[in-house]
């Protein structure tokens, strides 16, 4: 029970990425990504920095009407067009919406093509690291096949996805399914990024905060993929992090880059955008280990960003755990898996051993964010 009025609103839209690409307000998002939205919207909870906040969740059968709000920090997944007709349309008062503008400098600065300024920019920064070629934009499906042509084994990413989602492979053939799938999207999205693949050892990311004043390095992020897509972040210290990829990578060269990234940041994002900047980056073996640290810019929350908020807020310094996101789509599977798992213990108010689900689960529950933590 809120004692005063929040200060704070919390929105949880994994929807953000499909509603950006869209760009209308009256995009309709897959039942799959409202039924997550729908589970785990309790789970932004754990983010806030505060116990005075309110959740909004549009999907709700009765989401809460906000027109009784005074001031308020808004704090969505995301910032698009659809995030703004629900707001809207829940009461929120139009001076604390963004504006057209602003959205569209957003959108602008959320199109993956940012990644070649920002790539030139490290190469520039620090001409002394072994950097990977810079992503090429192709805008024709003739382009396309002549980079699968020159190299051989090869993705191709949407301008607007996130998490894995949106990228095709090619293994050294121009296939007819995916000369129709990059077909599609450059009719929708206009462009594609095209880059190598690349054997990657380890995924992580450098998370940043932009506020009117500053840029802020906020930590670091590792996490996991499966099948191309996200499969889990792990709750570590950023050192713990460091001292994992200094198998790979020597420590300065991680400092160049986020020295490097931080001054971009300042110069192009910070002017248009206040709240989380996450950078994807990973580990290669190519003739030794060398680093990728250009994989993708997202503006806008993250797993990473999260779990590295988890870690530091809940965690007990002497355990290191998991955040992942359980899918089990039978009619009370997923309260079934979550009454078998051990119950997590605490010590000193933090958690050391055990499991959690970070959001109610009940018969009808899909989605579920848990963590795993040990000793």
């Amino acid at each position: 029970m809120l004692t005063a009025e929040p200060k704070t609103l919390y929105l949880f839209n994994p929807e953000h990425d499909y509603a950006l690409a869209n760009n209308s307000e009256h995009f309709v998002p897959l039942q799959s990504a409202v039924q997550f939205a729908r589970d785990c919207a309790p789970f932004v909870r754990y983010l806030a920095d505060s116990d005075n906040v309110l959740l909004f969740n549009p999907y709700d059968p009765q989401p809460s009407d906000l027109s009784a709000i005074g001031e308020v920090e808004i704090h969505p997944w995301g910032w698009d067009r659809l995030m703004r007709r629900q707001l809207r349309a829940a009461g929120l008062r139009e001076a604390l919406l963004p504006t057209d503008s602003q959205l569209d400098s957003l959108r602008r600065l959320a199109h993956r093509q940012i990644t070649i300024p920002a790539m030139d920019f490290l190469r520039q920064q620090c001409p002394y690291l072994p950097l990977p070629a810079t992503a090429r934009l192709l805008t024709h499906i003739d382009e396309v096949g002549t980079f699968i042509a020159d190299q051989k084994d090869c993705i191709f990413k949407s301008p607007y996805s996130g998490n894995g989602r949106g990228n095709l492979y090619a293994h050294g053939e121009f296939s007819p399914t995916l000369r129709r799938q990059c077909a599609g999207v450059l009719r929708r999205q206009g462009a594609l990024l095209a880059e190598p693949l690349y054997e990657v050892v380890q995924d992580f990311a450098m998370e940043f905060v932009t506020t009117p004043q500053e840029v802020r390095f906020a930590g670091y992020s590792l996490f996991h993929t499966q099948h191309y897509g996200y499969a889990g972040n792990e709750l570590r210290s950023d050192a713990d992090i460091v001292r994992i990829l200094s198998q790979w990578l020597n420590p300065s060269t991680l400092s160049s880059i986020q020295e490097a990234l931080t001054s971009f940041i300042r110069h192009h994002i910070q002017p248009h955008y206040h709240s989380c900047v996450g950078v994807d980056m990973f580990v290669y073996e190519a003739d030794g280990y060398k680093l990728n640290p250009m994989v993708e810019i997202n503006l806008r929350m993250t797993m990473g960003m999260a779990a590295h908020i988890l870690y530091e807020r809940f965690v007990h310094p002497d355990s290191t755990g998991l955040m992942r996101i359980e899918y089990r789509p039978k009619r009370g599977a997923m309260l079934q898996y979550v009454q078998q798992q051990p119950p997590m213990t605490c010590e000193e108010g933090r958690w050391r051993e055990g499991f959690l689900a970070l959001t109610p689960v009940n018969e009808e529950t899909q989605y579920c964010v848990i963590v795993t933590v040990g000793r």
